[in-house]
């Protein structure tokens, strides 16, 4: 459905410039055909277009609506132009979400919005912060219909963004911070961190990320470690993290004692996502506290206990007879026969996988804020504190950062698909 706000609603303007033509082979322009059209002031339409009279029209609805003459300085088809796009995506790199972005960049450029926008949330779904990414939406054509532009109210705008994909959701978050009501949008994004909606409470906690990141911490915290949705947590910590303040890591370590082993798990995401290193001695010191418990790694045992399974029947095994005054006397002998089974039993098949999930989170979250991979056990990470404990410890000098996978250096561009130009700072 969000294509429909991809159309750009440009008009002509500027001085003008000479008509220009079809390129050579391309069909006559008489023909009704879908075309992209390059305009004089930068901007591009794609529809069905064709020349009549020396000037070009495009098909609205079922009307034709003229340009002004000399407007279009550019005219292509446009199932060439998505050719050629498909020859150049066979050059992106998947594995490299920034290796998109310069192919999204001549997308736009060449009035492919569409598929643009298309690279551009592949590229955030993968890395929500690509910089290269959000400098080339903010220079997008402000003419381009964004879900809620066009709502006086922000929580409408808000809840028309919310179902968008990600490119879209930026685009419309820029527009309403772009609003001079901002009191009022913060209202609205505060509010709508309580929506019925997961889809509204994670838009709401990304826009508080992009404009006010520490303004709202009380709130983020109870959403990042209690909310139902794993995207608003994820959202929430983003937020948390953008704050710069590790004491925000407070409260979310006040949750690690928590009787519930869902808050506790979601407690350890959250403090992986900050990406403080003040929370590494603490999930280290849980990490030990589970090395002792069942499945945790260590050499507890949990305390065994014995049940018998049967049955017990009574018989006369013999009688012993005994002669008094003549008489004699038959003393029945009684005795038991057991039927059943005795079993060895330790009741510990519920915790111990409550200890394996909540082991292996706090070993990728210490994966996320140290940058280190011992292995996959709790001893190991164990073993990895001991020797680097110095360097997280308060007053224990600078702490080195944490090591993220590389994705592209900042002095060297992206890799650009062949033919395609670099990506420009900025469109007009």
């Amino acid at each position: 459905m969000w294509t429909l706000f991809l159309s750009l609603l440009l008009a002509p303007h500027g001085s003008a410039l000479s008509q220009a033509t079809p390129a050579a082979g391309e069909a006559p322009a008489a023909s009704e055909l879908n075309r992209i059209l390059h305009l004089r002031g930068g901007g591009t339409v794609r529809a069905k277009a064709r020349e009549v009279d020396g000037a070009w029209e495009i098909q609205r609805g079922k009307e034709w609506q003229r340009l002004e003459r000399g407007s279009v300085t550019r005219v292509e088809l446009e199932r060439t132009v998505l050719a050629k796009a498909r020859e150049l995506e066979r050059h992106v790199d998947r594995r490299q979400p920034a290796t998109r972005v310069p192919y999204a960049d001549w997308l736009v450029r060449e009035g492919l919005l569409a598929e643009s926008l298309q690279q551009l949330d592949l590229t955030l779904e993968a890395d929500p912060d690509q910089p290269q990414a959000l400098a080339l939406l903010a220079a997008y054509p402000q003419a381009l219909l964004v879900p809620g532009a066009g709502e006086s109210d922000p929580n409408d705008a808000l809840r028309l963004a919310a179902s968008a994909p990600r490119a879209l959701q930026e685009l419309a978050l820029a527009a309403l911070a772009r609003r001079p009501e901002k009191e009022q949008v913060h209202a609205a994004l505060l509010r709508s961190l309580d929506s019925h909606s997961p889809r509204i409470r994670a838009l709401a906690a990304l826009g508080l990320r992009r404009s006010d990141a520490g303004g709202e911490v009380k709130a983020l915290v109870t959403r990042a470690v209690l909310d139902g949705s794993a995207q608003v947590r994820k959202e929430c910590s983003l937020a948390l993290r953008d704050a710069h303040d590790e004491a925000v890591t407070l409260p979310v370590l006040r949750a690690l004692g928590s009787r519930s082993a869902a808050v506790r798990e979601n407690a350890i995401s959250a403090l992986g996502v900050m990406n403080y290193p003040a929370a590494v001695e603490p999930l280290v010191a849980r990490l030990g506290a589970l090395a002792s418990a069942p499945g945790g790694g260590g050499a507890w045992k949990a305390p065994a206990s014995h049940i018998f399974v049967g049955k017990q029947f009574a018989f006369i095994q013999d009688f012993d007879v005994e002669v008094a005054q003549g008489a004699a006397v038959a003393d029945p002998q009684v005795n038991t026969l057991v039927e059943g089974a005795v079993l060895d039993v330790r009741v510990i098949g519920v915790y111990e996988m409550t200890v394996a999930v909540e082991s292996r989170k706090l070993r990728t979250a210490l994966g996320q804020l140290t940058g280190a991979d011992p292995g996959d056990t709790n001893r190991a990470w164990l073993a990895w504190w001991e020797a680097n404990q110095s360097r997280y410890r308060p007053g224990s000098g600078p702490r080195t950062p944490p090591t993220t996978p590389p994705t592209t250096p900042a002095s060297t561009p992206p890799t650009t698909p062949s033919n395609a130009p670099a990506p420009r700072a900025k469109h007009t």
